[in-house]
């Protein structure tokens, strides 16, 4: 009886910690960077692996992009994933081959960043969509030619 009711004790602190975690999207999920990474990593994905070489390229490929890919992210338009909503200022995208170190989320390069950040923290992402919030020693490791 005793080991029934320490189990189903457990079961309901696992439910509780697992669920509240999801109540509230991390940092690095709810920023534009995210589907921005995803967009940039998909052109590359669609150009055999060339990167976009300029921003040109590269809007024209996010302006074709079908609204319901858009939605999938929870974006109403390609605007709100060029604007950081913590600095509100545009990311830096990195075009052509990344001369970075591959050291970034995932082991890849870093493709765009938050200009300015908050709290002394910047948002970086990978081609691959992955999001990291960095300090500014970090930062600079990951892209050393960054103002």
């Amino acid at each position: 009886m005793k080991r029934i009711a320490l189990l189903t004790v457990l079961v309901c602190l696992l439910l509780v910690v697992g669920c509240s975690r999801g109540l509230s999207p991390s940092v690095t999920e709810s920023s534009g960077l995210k589907p921005l990474a995803v967009f940039y990593g998909r052109y590359q994905s669609q150009h055999r692996g060339k990167p976009p070489e300029k921003e040109s390229e590269f809007r024209k490929f996010l302006d074709a992009l079908p609204a319901s890919e858009l939605l999938s992210f929870n974006v109403k338009s390609i605007d709100e994933i060029l604007v950081s909503p913590r600095d509100h200022q545009p990311y830096t995208i990195l075009y052509g081959f990344p001369k970075g170190p591959p050291e970034g989320p995932g082991g890849v390069p870093i493709i765009a960043y938050e200009q300015t950040g908050v709290g002394d923290k910047r948002l970086v992402a990978s081609s691959l969509g992955g999001v990291e919030e960095v300090d500014e020693a970090r930062f600079q490791k990951l892209v050393p030619s960054a103002p």
